[in-house]
Parts: C-alpha cells; sequence; structure tokens
C-alpha cells in the first residue's frame, strides 16, 4: 500500500467523527500526564515558588480542558532505603489531592513513584524492595487514591553526562532489570489487588536508540499481568530520519496489538514536550519529534496497523510543567480532534 493511498484514507478517517465510524474510537483519549511535584510539596524546588489556590485551579482547570483523565504527581523519587519522602504524605498533598478532586471530579490521579536504578532505586535488594511495597500501600492509603504510578529507569552507559548521575553499574544489573520490574510489579499487585497500577517502558521498536534500557516483548507479556495502565516512552528516540521515525512508529503499534491481544489493559504513548539538555539533544531531533508530526504519525501508524479496533488508548504527555499554550492547541488538534 503507498503512501499517498494511506494519507488519503488518514485524512477520510480523520475527518470523520470516530462515533460515527469507530464505537469505541479508534483513537483513544484515556490521556494522562506526568505532574511536577509543587502540589504536593507545596513550593516548586526548582525556584522556591510557594504553591497557591490558585495554581491549583489553574491545573485543574487545564486537566479539565484537554480531557486529560489520568495525574502522575511526582512523589518521590524513593530514596536509597526504599522509602518515599515524607512531603508526599503531607497534609499539603492530602488537601491539594482534595482540592483537585472537588474541582475535576473525573480525573484520577495516581502518585508517581519511582526512581533511577543504582542511584535511589535497588530493585535487587530485597530489603529496598519491603520498604518502597510498604510506603507505596501507605501513600495510597493516606491519600486516599485508587492508585499508583510506577516509573523506573535504567540508564544505559555509553553517555558520560547521564553516567554520572547513577552510580556504577554492578556485574548482571543490566540483565537482571527487567525480572527485577517484574518482580516488584508482580509484590506490588499481591499486595494491593484492587488498586489502579500504572507503568512506564521505553518503546520497543527495533532501530530507536534511548539512553534508557528496553523492555523486551517477553518480559512485558509478564509485565502487562501485574498492571492496568503502560505507556510506551515514544521520543528520545535518538531518530533523524522521518522514515525510520515514521516505520518504528508502526513497529511499536504492532507490538502493542500484540500485548492486546494478550491482556486488554490500557496502552498509551507518550510524547515530549520538554527540552532536553544540550548535553543530550542528540536523542531528540525536535524536527521530528514535535507534538505534531509525532501525533500525525501516531495515528498514520495506528490506520496502518487496524482500522477497526482500538490499539492505543490515549497519549500520555511529558510534562505538566513544560506543555505551552501551543502545545495544548497541538494536542488537541492533532490528536483529540
Amino acid at each position: 500500500m503507498n503512501r499517498f493511498f494511506i494519507f488519503t484514507i488518514l485524512i477520510v478517517i480523520i475527518g470523520c467523527k470516530p462515533e460515527e465510524r469507530y464505537p469505541d474510537g479508534l483513537f483513544g483519549q484515556e490521556n494522562a500526564i506526568w505532574t511536577e511535584s509543587i502540589y504536593f510539596r507545596g513550593h516548586k524546588p526548582s525556584t522556591g515558588e510557594k504553591l497557591t489556590q490558585e495554581h491549583i485551579h489553574d491545573y485543574a482547570r487545564t486537566m479539565e480542558e484537554n480531557d486529560i483523565k489520568y495525574a502522575y504527581i511526582f512523589s518521590g523519587p524513593f530514596g536509597m532505603d526504599g522509602r518515599l519522602p515524607e512531603y508526599a504524605f503531607s497534609e499539603t498533598a492530602i488537601n491539594s489531592v482534595n482540592l483537585i478532586q472537588k474541582l475535576y471530579p473525573e480525573l484520577i490521579i495516581l502518585p508517581w513513584i519511582g526512581g533511577l536504578q543504582n542511584k535511589s532505586v535497588y530493585l535487587g535488594d530485597s530489603l529496598w524492595v519491603a520498604n518502597a511495597l510498604e510506603d507505596t500501600e501507605r501513600l495510597i492509603e493516606v491519600l486516599e487514591v485508587p492508585g499508583i504510578h510506577v516509573d523506573f529507569e535504567f540508564i544505559l552507559s555509553g553517555n558520560p553526562y547521564l553516567e554520572n548521575t547513577v552510580n556504577p553499574e554492578k556485574p548482571g544489573d543490566l540483565e537482571t532489570y527487567g525480572h527485577n520490574v517484574n518482580e516488584f510489579h508482580r509484590k506490588l499487585r499481591g499486595r494491593l489487588p484492587k488498586a489502579f497500577v500504572s507503568s512506564v517502558v521505553v518503546a520497543t521498536s527495533p532501530e530507536t536508540r534511548p539512553w534508557k534500557r528496553k523492555t523486551s516483548m517477553d518480559e512485558l507479556h509478564t509485565l502487562i499481568k501485574y498492571v492496568d495502565q503502560l505507556s510506551f516512552l515514544y521520543f528520545d528516540t535518538h531518530l533523524h530520519d522521518q522514515r525510520l521515525f515514521e516505520d518504528n512508529c508502526e513497529a511499536l503499534i504492532r507490538d502493542i496489538q500484540t500485548l492486546k491481544n494478550s491482556r486488554d489493559i490500557q496502552y498509551l504513548i507518550a510524547v515530549g514536550t520538554f527540552l532536553n539538555v544540550p548535553e543530550i539533544q542528540e536523542y531528540r531531533n525536535l524536527k521530528i519529534e514535535s507534538i505534531p508530526n509525532t501525533l500525525k504519525t501516531i495515528k498514520q501508524s495506528v490506520i496502518q496497523v487496524d482500522t477497526i479496533n482500538r490499539l492505543v488508548d490515549g497519549i500520555s504527555i511529558y510534562s505538566d510543567w513544560a506543555t505551552d499554550e501551543n502545545e495544548w492547541r497541538d494536542f488537541k488538534r492533532y490528536w483529540r480532534e
């Protein structure tokens, strides 16, 4: 099928109302966003700016106006002992959750926990894991939220700037990481059988070369047993060619299709709205990974793979503090409409 024909189909489908041709919506709207810690800390750590009710009102309004269903509010990272910081359990955090839910009841708040392996995360340490699970359960109870968002990352060697952010790898760390992540989720599910568990991994696309370790399909087939929602990061791909960007996005959609046939949870694709620091800009070509181009590429890839069944349940945005009015407008135009 040539690309002109595919593009024509895309225009026709996007021009139709989803409910007319696709009762469940081909492009899912279970959209999510990673949110800064000011709402739980009471201040912005980078500037010291104090949290006000106006901040919370503006946040709730922005989420509602842009049809965001899930908010991952930063509550970490875990400490080297596996404990979460006390601000995550504070009265400020409790009050913020209550007010946000009052202003926008449909928003599902999932505290965002995790961190970097070999910096503050030690998934191979049984005591660390036990403490982390205990504090995760406590956090859900204290904030009275329905679940949690787990974000573990493993930084690959090869970039001196990034390598300096973590402690040296121990033998076997890279090889056992996927198993350890899955074990953490298995134990979390066993401890919290009714909680809504969200997690995030790097895109499985074969030619992307991110600075984080990829999760294999075998590992993912295990992980999806324990989660209700999974986001795939499709940014920082290290791709600088549009054709490669499209081909690898289609490969990701096909992997999602395979996973969805195995377990029909929510599968989201994450887009980035932040500017990388100069030391890692090689991983993100903004001419290709812009919001308009990324969303158009995702839609085109969805149509190439399946025009009947919904494979992508929504878009997750990284992050709320770096998404400006133009990017929200692009999000509406190229995904929600």
